[in-house]
């Protein structure tokens, strides 16, 4: 948090931060540019933007772009206490300390200051296996949230510090290869292939350290014979199919948003960072006006996408953090000496 905030008071001195649609609307030339302009966008709509980004942003008076998916959305957190309710004495610190997803509810509040938008981050922000091959063993402490949340979606929205989310599957149970729902056909995996993968990893020991080689080796009878009988995958999602989700994920996480937030939404997210020219030319066909880059080679100039890039911590230091920020905002900026020690890094990076 004292990063974060050290970083925030630095652009507040060095940058306007504009809406994004003030952005979209500068580069579409509806709206002449403004000197040293920034976007400050945050994904997922966790609960600590509520906590602690938005009182920070606003206590130096700058505009934050929130982008989140419905399904993430705590249907029961009403409005919890923040910063600004610890600065105004009417909480303690401690009682900060909670972890999750936005509510509707605090999402409205944040609008209403003029500070913030919200805008969609598709509707289930998930991946789903696209392939027969075994790349993980669900065991304690796996990333299971998109395996365990794509069967139990109710679920997604509080899986954060939940001890009971991760048991909802059984260890053992395979995760095969996965992609980001925007971009791929998904696949069913018959059960009984599942619960035989589980079978053979019954008498394992799960309080001692993972080991993927280990457990696929003693898993692997069990795959070979199964992948060498065609009974692994039960069905792939059609052309048709996938395209018709693609929709409903873009459709419907912005209909949500207009009717919770009582606005227009037009801009999105794309979860992981993932996109196609299907489902770009879907987005903007559905009313979105412009949606994020990710890891598209599409056109950076194109003003229907919008190139980012992250700030972060750096070992813990302050100093260092405050650092990478600086450099990475002008180098962004095309500022010098730091646009060209980035080229050089970048260059050294891809080589070796």
């Amino acid at each position: 948090m004292p990063f974060f905030e050290d970083q925030v008071e630095y652009i507040s001195h060095k940058f306007r931060a504009i809406s994004i649609k003030e952005f979209w609307a500068i580069r579409t030339g509806r709206l002449k540019p403004i000197k040293n302009s920034i976007v400050l966008t945050f994904d997922d709509g966790y609960l600590d933007n509520w906590i602690w980004a938005y009182p920070v942003l606003k206590k130096f008076g700058l505009k934050m772009t929130i982008f989140v998916s419905p399904d993430f959305v705590d249907k029961k957190g009403g409005v919890r206490p923040n910063l600004d309710d610890v600065w105004d004495k009417r909480a303690e610190i401690s009682d900060l300390n909670q972890a999750g997803f936005l509510s509707w509810q605090e999402m409205r509040k944040m609008e209403a200051s003029g500070l913030v938008e919200i805008q969609s981050h598709t509707m289930t922000h998930t991946k789903y296996f696209v392939s027969d091959r075994i790349d993980g063993f669900h065991h304690p402490g796996s990333d299971c949230l998109y395996p365990i949340g794509n069967l139990f979606p109710e679920r997604k929205p509080y899986y954060i510090g939940d001890p009971e989310f991760e048991k909802l599957l059984p260890y053992g149970y395979p995760f095969l290869e996965q992609a980001s729902s925007v971009i791929a056909n998904r696949i069913k995996i018959k059960k009984t292939f599942i619960d035989a993968v589980v079978n053979s990893l019954e008498d394992i020991d799960w309080t001692q350290a993972y080991s993927f080689p280990a457990l696929y080796s003693k898993a692997e009878p069990v795959y070979r014979d199964f992948k060498n009988k065609g009974a692994i995958i039960e069905r792939i999602e059609s052309e048709k199919e996938y395209k018709k989700r693609v929709y409903f994920e873009l459709e419907k996480s912005k209909a949500i948003i207009e009717k919770m937030m009582d606005k227009k939404v037009e801009f999105l997210c794309w979860p992981h960072g993932d996109s196609n020219k299907f489902a770009q030319k879907a987005a903007l066909d559905i009313g979105y006006k412009a949606t994020t880059l990710g890891k598209s080679t599409a056109d950076k100039a194109d003003a229907h996408r919008f190139e980012r890039f992250g700030l972060g911590t750096v070992r813990n230091r302050r100093i260092l953090s405050i650092a990478k920020a600086r450099f990475k905002l002008r180098s962004y900026m095309g500022r010098q000496p730091d646009m060209a020690a980035k080229k050089i890094y970048d260059f050294l990076r891809d080589r070796f």
